[in-house]
């Protein structure tokens, strides 16, 4: 023969169908058998996670002993220690963060709020407080407002400034366009800012400002108060206008600056020049 012959008949064996049916009965055994272990294992590992979860919400070991509220400086320790209070002695796993959140924020000068469980006894409360920039009144309330125009405490000397400046029967839009210009000024003109004692906000962008070195009103727009502010200090200088002596300074004007003084009233130019 020149090559291999596969005709032959020893290479003809005849099939094993029994062998083969017994192999993949085995195979077919083992995967369930495999199947089976790898579902148990999971049961088993499943049924000791409950165990354990059951028990350390039931372990009094995990009651919570110490509450630490960290960062309060002006909130009233009256109404922290209330807080801590309300948590002392819960089991550290049942605690619902989502509530005590709530909780927290109840706190009239708390702004942002991180928890932290430490095992085994321990929750840490982490607050940052709002910054008040003014205070609101609106008829006989006065109230602490932060930068986003949000009233949240009633004034108390123990616990914020009260010298800061007053915004008077505003709210919502208006309250906050009040306290973006307050907050622009002790940013770009810390010393008109100081100046401030209490301002009201006028249609369409205009305020009235009553200015602590002058004893009196001013009347002006966002846009351009600074540069106006400064004028009025010169003839205020030039005129030798004392504490108390005008009714209102009226800047308002493209090209010249009203003042009412106690006595008739006299408009001047930036200048210096009069303008009756």
């Amino acid at each position: 023969m020149s090559g291999l012959d596969t005709t032959h008949p020893r290479f003809l064996r005849p099939i094993d169908v029994a062998r083969i049916r017994r192999n993949q009965n085995r195979i077919q055994v083992q995967r369930v058998l495999h199947m089976a272990r790898n579902t148990a294992l999971t049961a088993l590992a499943v049924l000791l996670a409950v165990w354990l979860y059951q028990g350390t919400r039931s372990d009094a070991r995990f009651a919570v002993r110490n509450v630490e509220v960290l960062g309060t400086v002006r909130s009233s320790a009256e109404d922290v220690a209330l807080l801590e209070a309300q948590y002392e002695g819960r089991n550290l796993f049942k605690i619902d963060i989502a509530r005590l959140q709530e909780d927290v924020r109840r706190l009239p000068w708390v702004s942002r709020i991180t928890v932290e469980k430490k095992l085994p006894d321990t929750l840490r409360i982490r607050v940052v407080e709002r910054e008040p920039v003014a205070l609101v009144q609106n008829g006989g309330t006065l109230r602490y407002v932060d930068g986003q125009g949000t009233p949240f405490a009633d004034l108390s000397p123990s616990a914020g400034n009260p010298d800061l400046p007053l915004i008077r029967e505003a709210g919502g839009a208006e309250l906050l366009r009040s306290v973006e210009l307050i907050g622009r000024l002790r940013e770009s003109d810390p010393a008109l800012y100081s100046r401030i004692s209490d301002l009201m906000p006028i249609a369409p962008d205009g305020f009235a400002i009553h200015d602590r070195e002058l004893g009196g009103l001013v009347l002006a727009n966002a846009a351009d108060i600074s540069e106006k502010w400064r004028s009025l200090y010169g003839i205020a200088r030039a005129d030798r206008l004392a504490h108390g002596s005008i009714q209102y300074a009226d800047l308002r004007f493209t090209d010249r600056i009203v003042i009412k003084p106690v006595i008739p009233s006299v408009a001047r130019n930036p200048g210096g020049g009069e303008a009756r």
